[in-house]
């Protein structure tokens, strides 16, 4: 994140034990900064993964909470969604498209049905990518690799 003081880039400082009014809110951890411009130090990132209408309220997260609050949205309006997990860090969603007969990829901070972006576009090497909806666990390693 910028730092409140300076609006300058900060460098990390590890994990922060979550604030009471933090762990109320959600917050599982909280990622520690401090900025290399300014000196200020205690710049707090709460992750707020199990409350996704927090970051409605914040409009502060990583691809997890964006995910996360994408699938409430969609859930909400009736669609039926899956949260996709890459064992090598990053989460988007999936959403059942009628129409098609098939799961849409979308990456609510980066694009819609390119499924291969992140091998294709990012340079990742995936591990093991898996969908949870409400029914089921899936491996779908397959529509994610050219592997």
């Amino acid at each position: 994140p910028a730092c409140p003081s300076c609006s300058s880039p900060t460098q990390s400082s590890g994990l922060c034990v979550p604030s009471v009014q933090e762990q109320q809110d959600g917050a599982g951890r909280v990622e520690g900064y401090r900025c290399s411009m300014c000196g200020v130090e205690g710049v707090r990132f709460p992750r707020y993964h199990s409350r996704p209408e927090k970051l409605l309220e914040t409009r502060k997260g990583r691809c997890g909470e964006w995910a996360n609050c994408f699938v409430l949205c969609c859930r909400a309006l009736g669609f039926d969604t899956r949260h996709v997990v890459d064992w090598t860090d990053h989460v988007w969603a999936e959403v059942w498209s009628k129409a098609e007969g098939r799961w849409l990829h979308v990456d609510p901070g980066e694009t819609v049905d390119k499924p291969l972006v992140y091998e294709a576009g990012w340079g990742k090497k995936l591990t093991y990518v898996m969908a949870f909806s409400k029914e089921e666990v899936q491996d779908v390693t397959w529509r994610y690799s050219k592997d």
